[in-house]
């Protein structure tokens, strides 16, 4: 699903207007109406209604929903600036719902005016929208904290809810959290994304009717939603007559003496992910174990220890190159043998190389020329680190990489060339052009060896060669959380193994 940034939504506007004859003001009236309807489906006929009206085309919003709800509803419009609306169409639906008797206050922090807004039976935010940037200002503060204890009362916020950055999902100390999101046009990737996703609630989205074909021949689209469909659409397609040849071939170097687990898990997921011939380089107690339980795979005997050798990463490097992929890392363990290997790889031309968790944490003990080492590469890269990897990596530190992960993923990836793929709940899956938002998933995933599983499976569907290093991330990235969301419908969140 597509997602507009919120100057693209300003855009977008004037584009319905001026070459789609859709009036500003018609959209303006949908909206309303939308916002109409989500209060219908959760406060019952009658109740108190405090909308609170910014002077944009969200507070325009605001007013045209007070206008659709006027006969059903006690409403109480506060004007949050005392400056009306700016637009002509704003003024429109505020000159209406003030003409069949609608009651309109300016808003003042007063004990009185909050008491009335906390007292509500439903709040409407409709003060910024797409429009907030940075803190809430140090005058709607009261207001914040006042609708932040209005426990009892339906929240519904017209976009996106006070103190939440809509592009980037980054929110504000004061920031309100709502039951509900009403998602105009288009929703915006901001609020798809944590932390602002714990704010946002239930997201009610309406196209408002707009023709979605002619907007994407018009505009750009960065930034999408990944789901069932667009998984669909892209996941490589299994022709009937086809072999082993077909599906690529993939090299894991997963795995160590430490972490046995992730050798298990990698090549397990690797083979359910698709490819066609898995080959499988460790020492020879992992050998041993995988072997019997995994008579597919092919088997190398290298431990990635003090005893690897420049020759031995020369036969690695060229053993990489004759696979359509490689992954590198899962449970490695961060031994100075490993630092030599992947940067042997990372520097060498060739295949497609997924590098996860110890290949991760062992550039990040170069600092920044770790990230020098990335920006040389002579190969597509994807990186899959936790937050606290990526943290690392980037030389900043986890609250900051949490606040903004749209933007320092997107940044990095970006800067360094490469595919990022940044794990967590709301998981993000750029390449600096674009980027993908994952919506599902489950606490379920939340347990060690998760990620090996994911990383075996992005390494499968990247070895196929059908898709692009961001087109192989994201489906495997939706496929592993549908799967735990799915196993979580059986056996609980807390039952779920890796």
């Amino acid at each position: 699903m597509k997602l507009a940034t919120s100057s693209m939504i300003s855009e977008i506007d004037s584009f319905c207007d001026k070459k789609l004859g859709i009036p500003t003001k018609t959209l303006m009236k949908k909206s309303g109406d939308a916002i109409a309807d989500a209060v219908r489906k959760k406060v019952s006929n009658g109740k108190k209604v405090a909308i609170l009206a910014g002077k944009g085309n969200n507070g325009g919003d605001g007013y045209a929903a007070a206008v659709a709800l006027a006969d059903e509803y006690n409403i109480t419009v506060y004007d949050i600036f005392s400056a009306g609306q700016k637009t002509e169409d704003g003024r429109y639906f505020l000159e209406l719902f003030a003409s069949g008797g609608g009651k309109i206050r300016n808003f003042e922090s007063t004990p009185e005016i909050l008491s009335e807004i906390k007292n509500s039976d439903c709040i409407i935010d409709a003060i910024f929208g797409t429009g907030f940037v940075g803190e809430v200002p140090e005058a709607l503060r009261p207001l914040a904290i006042t609708v932040r204890e209005a426990v009892s009362a339906h929240k519904i916020a017209v976009d996106v809810p006070l103190g939440v950055n809509a592009d980037d999902g980054s929110v504000s100390d004061f920031a309100i959290s709502v039951s509900a999101t009403v998602a105009l046009s288009y929703i915006k990737p901001g609020i798809i994304s944590y932390p602002a996703r714990s704010y946002v609630g239930e997201i009610i989205y309406s196209s408002l009717g707009i023709a979605d074909d002619k907007i994407a021949e018009e505009f750009p689209f960065r930034h999408f939603m990944i789901d069932e469909k667009w998984v669909k659409e892209n996941l490589p397609r299994r022709e009937a007559n086809s072999n082993k040849g077909s599906f690529g071939k993939l090299l894991l170097i997963t795995g160590s003496e430490k972490y046995r687990g992730a050798a298990h898990l990698t090549a397990e997921a690797a083979l359910r992910g698709g490819v066609g011939l898995v080959t499988f380089l460790g020492c020879h107690s992992l050998r041993e174990e995988l072997a019997p339980k995994y008579p597919e795979i092919i088997y190398k005997e290298k431990s990635i220890d003090s005893t690897l050798t420049d020759e031995d990463i020369t036969e690695i490097v060229k053993l990489s190159s004759q696979h359509t992929a490689t992954l590198v890392g899962s449970g490695s363990d961060n031994t100075e043998a490993l630092l030599r290997l992947t940067l042997a790889l990372v520097s060498s031309e060739g295949t497609p190389l997924v590098l996860d968790a110890d290949a991760i944490n062992a550039l990040s003990s170069l600092g920044e020329e770790g990230i020098h080492c990335l920006k040389r590469a002579k190969r597509d890269i994807i990186l899959t680190p936790h937050p606290l990897e990526f943290a690392r990596l980037s030389m900043s530190d986890v609250a900051s990489v949490q606040l903004h992960r749209l933007s320092a993923s997107e940044k990095f990836a970006a800067e360094n060339k490469l595919t990022l793929v940044l794990k967590g709940a709301g998981t993000i899956v750029t390449d600096g052009k674009e980027v993908h938002i994952n919506t599902e998933g489950s606490s379920a995933l939340a347990k060690a060896g998760s990620g090996d599983v994911l990383a075996g499976a992005l390494a499968a569907i990247l070895a196929q060669g059908k898709s692009t290093p961001l087109t192989a991330a994201a489906l495997a990235v939706y496929l592993h959380a549908v799967a735990g969301q799915s196993l979580a419908g059986e056996f609980s969140s807390y039952g779920v193994t890796p």
